[in-house]
């Protein structure tokens, strides 16, 4: 039922942010590349460091859809003990008005999948809402965003809080 539910949300939504007028001068718009660095703070595994790509193609001026994943590497226990993270994201990302900075909300799906010798911490899919900023430089754009997300393992649920900073090409 929530999936037939959901499916026909996201349909709707699409038709509706389609038939928008400022969708046509989007598709004019290329597909944008981010790389950034990664804070994660897990209730299941501490503080992690890692890195982090996006890929976000505009739908209008205001939504775009982006596909990122990162890898989060929980080491301070040391080498033997590390456990390592990677977790992929599906969201819409709505930019707020602004001109040379501006605010957006992140929503969406994707995963937590652990791995690692000292791995111990449960992997599921994970729902993420959050907050961003960006700021535009002279070719590129900076952001930072915090995206907490609630990771729905088969036994527990755990929460994952990263603060992202990084640049868009």
């Amino acid at each position: 039922m929530f999936r037939i539910s959901f499916t026909a949300v996201a349909t709707a939504l699409l038709l509706v942010v389609s038939t928008h007028p400022d969708s046509a001068r989007a598709q004019l718009q290329t597909p944008r590349l981010g790389i950034s660095l990664n804070s994660l703070l897990s209730s299941e595994d501490g503080l992690g460091l890692g890195f982090r790509g996006r890929l976000a193609s505009p739908i209008n001026s205001d939504l775009s859809l982006a596909f990122d994943t990162g890898i989060t590497g929980f080491i301070f226990e040391g080498q033997d003990q590390a456990t390592w993270v990677v977790d992929p994201q599906v969201s819409l990302i709505v930019t707020l008005e602004g001109q040379s900075r501006a605010p957006y909300l992140l929503a969406g799906l994707g995963g937590y999948i652990p791995f690692g010798d000292g791995s111990t911490s449960e992997g599921g899919p994970s729902i993420h809402m959050g907050v961003g900023w960006v700021k535009l430089l002279r070719e590129s754009t900076l952001f930072y965003e915090f995206v907490p997300a609630l990771v729905v393992g088969e036994e527990t649920t755990s929460v994952a809080i990263p603060f992202r900073v990084g640049i868009i090409f």
